[in-house]
């Protein structure tokens, strides 16, 4: 039996509520430690000259600098600093990553982080459907599931405005789906 090989990513302090989570590794590339992603946000250039995050594995919490590259076809690929070999990468999968609210641009007006909605109220005009309690990305859109039980696709046409100040998000009648 091959002997147990020892982390070189250095340990993380506990959670922070204004960490915010920018995907997983969802597998390896290669031979020398690359990782595949799954973004939050494809688009986001946040990684691409490499970053410090926060990596949340079974195992625990590890600081390590994380830097995107692009991929084949619609790949986004990983490196981690201290990550050399596919079997230090393997042990990895499933791990997410988080990097503090603080290090995030502002959003837009119009844009929102998906850590945000969590908590938040969803209102058609003076009827309230309950809170945000979970975000799941199940592709293409992601569905807000409220502390109700029901659900709410995250499109244009059902979310109509998103207050993030007063905490509450705006959306047409008949969009939230009772189970």
């Amino acid at each position: 039996m091959p002997p147990e090989r020892k982390s070189r990513l250095a340990p993380a302090g506990p959670v922070h509520e204004d960490e915010v989570e920018l995907g997983s590794i969802s597998g390896v590339f290669g031979v020398r430690g690359e990782v595949r992603l799954h973004l939050h946000n494809r688009d986001s250039s946040l990684l691409d000259d490499g970053r410090e995050v926060v990596l949340i594995t079974p195992e625990g919490r590890f600081r390590a600098t994380l830097r995107t590259r692009p991929g084949a076809g619609k790949r986004v690929l990983g490196v981690i600093d201290g990550i050399e070999d596919r079997d230090e990468a393997e042990a990895l999968i499933g791990a997410t990553f988080t990097v503090p609210l603080a290090d995030l641009p502002e959003p837009d007006d119009d844009e929102y982080y998906l850590d945000e909605v969590v908590g938040m109220s969803v209102c058609t005009g003076e009827k309230v459907h309950g809170r945000v309690v979970e975000v799941h990305t199940t592709g293409p859109v992601e569905v807000f599931e409220l502390d109700t039980g029901a659900y709410l696709p995250s499109t244009g046409d059902h979310i109509l405005a998103i207050d993030r100040v007063a905490r509450v998000i705006e959306v047409a009648e008949g969009a939230v789906h009772e189970v």
